[in-house]
């Protein structure tokens, strides 16, 4: 292995590693926050200032990133479905359950890529996959049935989380197409910014009943 392979590896193991540490912060975060504003708004709020800050990024490190008339449809498509759909059950189940419970039901989200891959024929999971599927649905069940027994759980709360796992998992495989024409920076900015508008439509309702407190 060259000195630049091992560079590539370990800087892929590290982002990894860091994905997995913001991801498990962003369960317990986005609870936190839930306490203080409504959740439809938090989205709002989360996506429109993500989606700006991929923009000036991806402007940054790839000013030359442009789409086609053709593809707006379905990066409107990815961002309405897989993001401001996803992410508003996710900020409203995760309100309502444990982070815990989010953090187990939420993983279970490439489960259901595969599933839908396999579906559509563009994966072909194996033996052990298939396997994999099994305990991942049997471990949901168990969690959505029972809890973790711990306090404050909630069987609406943790089937929004699940809605949210199959609406990311979808978004997964759905954007493949996308990623065949546009670097992986491009896939995500697109359809966070073209989220934001609906997440903003669907938290109004709220914005005159909001007083910044629990």
């Amino acid at each position: 292995m060259t000195q630049k392979t091992r560079t590539i590896v370990r800087t892929t193991e590290i982002s990894l590693i860091l994905a997995a540490v913001f991801w498990g912060a962003n369960y317990a975060a986005t609870k936190y926050a839930a306490g203080f504003l409504p959740p439809t708004l938090l989205v709002a709020l989360r996506f429109a200032g993500g989606g700006l800050l991929l923009l000036f990024v991806l402007r940054l490190l790839e000013p030359g990133s442009r789409l086609s008339r053709g593809e707006l449809l379905p990066m409107i498509g990815l961002g309405c479905f897989g993001v401001a759909a996803a992410q508003t059950s996710f900020t409203f189940g995760v309100s309502m359950t444990t982070a815990s419970n989010t953090g187990l039901i939420f993983a279970t989200a490439p489960v259901w890529g595969m599933i839908l891959g396999s579906a559509l024929g563009l994966e072909k999971p194996t033996a052990w996959g298939m396997l994999g599927v099994a305990l991942s649905i049997l471990g949901v069940g168990i969690v959505v049935y029972d809890g973790l027994g711990a306090g404050d759980t909630s069987t609406l709360g943790d089937l929004l989380v699940l809605l949210a796992s199959l609406c990311v998992g979808a978004y997964t495989v759905l954007s493949m197409p996308m990623l065949g024409r546009h670097s992986p920076l491009a896939v995500a900015t697109y359809p966070t910014l073209f989220a934001s508008p609906v997440a903003a439509l669907l938290a109004a309702p709220y914005l005159p009943g909001w007083t910044g407190g629990v």
